[in-house]
């Protein structure tokens, strides 16, 4: 509570308190001096002493909390591990580092870290010796004035990280102290704009290295910083997650010693450019362009001697020849992360100082034109994951797009489509990059090892091809790469390693070959690599060993490492021709079992096809004939069961008896094949009666008879087939056959009541009596 009652009088400090640290153990002295007893006055107070209440009870502590687990302790330091400055700011390593600072902090030769004690340290704490560089992070320091430095003025002062210090209010002339300050840090505050300009105006003039990054301020920032940093030799400005929608160059013009502008996160999407003969390096990625910034005016440059640029992370979907061709003195171009559809012919040949290209992460419409990397200076061109597809007929990639790029040393296309290239397009496309030291086709879906590598790329010492489909590695492959040093061929899909693989002369001047996560296939083909592995001191050379070695086959060792495999010579040591012999032999046995199991499966319809050449000749004879050469009146199908208990004692007396039919049925006239039977004596039948039912569909035979009698009804185009649904039939009864025969017959129902019975018996008379029954 007393730091909060402090807190809230610090907030109003501006208009009747004063803050003054005194001594070190006791840093904090608040002196009131209030003018008047309005009551207006004692209103606000009141007011302010609630709301500020609140911020620091409930707001702020749980800040406090959430900036302790350092969760952006790695944003964008890049220029602190340059500097070997990266322990000094991100470190949890406590190694050689020793208490001080009024026992709040650690401190290593003139180092001293101040970090994570949230609003228990809420000053400057005092150090008993000279200190250079001063980490004060995760504290608790919301007004900074010109005494708030106070006990480091002394020392010689030249690096000063703010992070994480709820700053809400600056003075002006607030680090005038510092005189020998040379890199300020200022990270993750809120403060006003105001406030801001008036913080960074009693900067010293010294200062080469201001690096701002998630400044929460009230409005967007026009960047004015002429006026405040006049006469500056501030030559590195790192700007990151602060809100500049436009970027304007005037606003840095009495900064004529910058060299380096790097702004990132900050919602830019235009810019005003101005003339700067110091700037080498720019770096606006993470931002909100469309188009691709104007650097040239009339074929002169804005920064003429401009080094280094970065436009990743954008939405920029082109890039002109002519917005490049004034930078003469470009060395590297970053343009990752962007929706470039097209890279023209020529893009980058009026560049001769270029040595790097990085159009990577761009989408799966973007088009290489003809001589699209045409230069004589460029050494290194990355690619990755473009979605771009190296097919003939394709329009993504010219065969001509690295012709002239003959200085090219290094390649990255990973992660773009070569499932579909053959070996002649990847020669007519890579064939002229002789140089090339450093070669990247992974996660491409390559089909096999393309032969313009060994054939023209002499000089290469970086191979990757892992996680693509590559299924062999051709012998003597790798003998003309005297050069290669490394080689990644794992997760693909190699089977085996024989011993023209790799020369000896390889292994042994080869730094690494990483053949791991393969699908190996551990039988004796491969038993000359597993004793290789096994017992050769150059195995070292395959990275990964032997943990991701393993077996994809056969069933008996997949899953298994190569060096758990068990094979002997005298395993191996049957001849291949013996090997082919029984391979053979059982192929022939395999075979035949099979047609036999199709024939057998299917002995029914194979009797079908025999039969069905009878159906038209027979139909023609009994046309001729008037349909008097049949032997049998009525076929009568039943199963077994239905035809004991009622058709034999009830239907078929008064079918044969009372109406003088000639009745086939299976059950009383049958003899000899069953199939032999049936089939001749349907084909003698005028009429087929089926009496389907559950019983019948379960029954093998009965199947047969009405899919014969279907197939009759379809080939005859005779209405010959009386449908008697017997009993009810369940749902998973009705198959395919039955469900045809019932789809095309108007079949009756059986009923033992007196009308049913007699409905029934007037159906089947009209079907039988009707002799008109070819179909039209």
């Amino acid at each position: 509570m007393k730091d909060v009652i402090q807190d809230i009088f610090t907030h109003c400090e501006k208009f009747y308190i004063r803050f003054k640290a005194v001594q070190p153990k006791h840093p904090c002295k608040i002196c009131c001096l209030i003018h008047g007893s309005d009551k207006d006055f004692l209103t606000w107070i009141l007011m302010e002493t609630l709301k500020w209440t609140f911020l620091l009870l409930v707001v702020y502590p749980v800040e406090t909390i959430t900036l302790n687990y350092g969760k952006e302790r790695d944003i964008n330091l890049k220029e602190t591990s340059e500097n070997g400055l990266g322990d000094f700011i991100v470190s949890q390593k406590k190694q050689n580092w020793t208490r001080c600072g009024d026992n709040m902090c650690q401190c290593k030769g003139y180092q001293a870290r101040c970090v994570n004690h949230g609003h228990q340290l809420n000053y400057i704490p005092r150090f008993e010796k000279n200190i250079t560089k001063l980490n004060f992070t995760s504290n608790y320091l919301p007004f900074i004035d010109n005494e708030t430095f106070t006990n480091v003025t002394e020392f010689q002062l030249i690096f000063l990280v703010l992070r994480n210090t709820s700053i809400k209010n600056c003075t002006r002339n607030a680090f005038n102290g510092l005189k020998s300050l040379r890199s300020l840090f200022i990270r993750n505050n809120t403060i006003s704009s105001m406030e801001l300009m008036d913080c960074l105006s009693g900067i010293t003039k010294d200062l080469n290295h201001l690096d701002l990054e998630f400044i929460y301020l009230d409005k967007p920032w026009d960047l004015d910083l002429d006026k405040i940093m006049t006469h500056s030799k501030i030559s590195n400005l790192h700007l990151r997650s602060i809100e500049i929608p436009h970027y304007n160059q005037s606003k840095l013009s009495t900064l004529k010693h910058l060299e380096i502008i790097q702004i990132y996160k900050s919602s830019m999407n235009t810019v005003t450019f101005d003339y700067s003969s110091t700037l080498k390096k720019l770096e606006f990625a993470h931002n909100q362009f469309f188009e691709f910034p104007k650097f040239c005016v009339n074929d002169y440059a804005y920064f003429p001697h401009l080094t280094y640029l970065n436009l990743g992370h954008n939405n920029i979907q082109s890039i002109k020849p002519e917005l490049l061709t004034c930078l003469k003195f470009l060395k590297q171009f970053e343009i990752d992360n962007n929706r470039i559809h097209l890279i023209e012919s020529n893009t980058f040949l009026n560049l001769p100082k270029l040595l790097l290209v990085s159009i990577s992460y761009n989408g799966p419409d973007m088009v290489l034109q003809e001589f699209a990397f045409n230069s004589s200076s460029l050494k290194e061109l990355y690619l990755n994951d473009n979605d771009m597809y190296f097919v003939d007929g394709q329009k993504h990639v010219s065969k001509d797009a690295f012709k002239y790029c003959t200085q090219l040393e290094v390649l990255r296309v990973s992660s773009n489509h070569f499932e579909f290239t053959t070996s002649q397009m990847f020669e007519e496309t890579f064939s002229t990059l002789v140089n090339l030291r450093i070669l990247s086709l992974a996660h491409g879906g390559v089909q096999f090892l393309p032969s313009f590598i060994p054939k023209y790329l002499g000089k290469l010492k970086t191979l990757w091809l892992s996680h693509n489909n590559i299924i062999y590695i051709p012998e003597g492959y790798f003998i003309s790469l005297h050069s290669l040093q490394n080689v990644q061929l794992n997760s693909n899909k190699i089977t085996t390693v024989k011993p023209n693989t790799f020369s000896l002369q390889f292994l042994k001047k080869v730094k690494s070959i990483d053949l791991s996560n393969n699908t190996f296939s551990c039988t004796c083909e491969l038993l000359w690599f597993i004793n290789f592995l096994k017992t050769s001191p150059i195995r070292k050379r395959f990275i990964h060993f032997p943990k991701e070695y393993i077996c994809g086959s056969p069933t008996v060792y997949s899953g298994k490492q190569l060096l758990q495999v068990r094979l002997s010579e005298r395993t191996c040591a049957i001849t291949y021709q013996t090997r082919l012999i029984i391979i053979s032999v059982s192929a022939g046995i395999l075979l035949l079992v099979l047609t036999i199991s199709v024939v057998y499966r299917y002995r029914w319809y194979l009797r079908y096809i025999l039969y069905m050449a009878r159906f038209q000749h027979v139909r023609y004879q009994r046309l001729l004939n008037g349909g008097e050469n049949y032997n049998h009146d009525v076929y009568l199908s039943s199963c077994d069961a239905d035809f004991d208990d009622v058709i034999y004692d009830y239907l078929v007396p008064r079918l044969e008896v009372d109406m003088g039919l000639r009745l086939y049925i299976p059950q009383r006239d049958g003899q000899g094949n069953k199939i032999d039977q049936i089939i001749s004596n349907m084909d003698a039948s005028r009429k087929i009666i089926l009496f389907i039912s559950d019983k019948y569909v379960e029954d093998g035979y009965c199947e047969f008879e009405a899919s014969y009698a279907y197939n009759k009804y379809i080939n005859e185009k005779r209405d010959l087939m009386i449908v008697v649904v017997f009993k009810e039939l369940g749902a998973l009864n009705v198959t395919k056959t039955i469900h045809k025969i019932l789809a095309v017959d108007n079949y009756i129902k059986w009923g033992w009541d007196e009308e049913s019975v007699e409905l029934f018996w007037l159906k089947i008379t009209t079907a039988i009596n009707n002799m008109d029954d070819l179909i039209p």
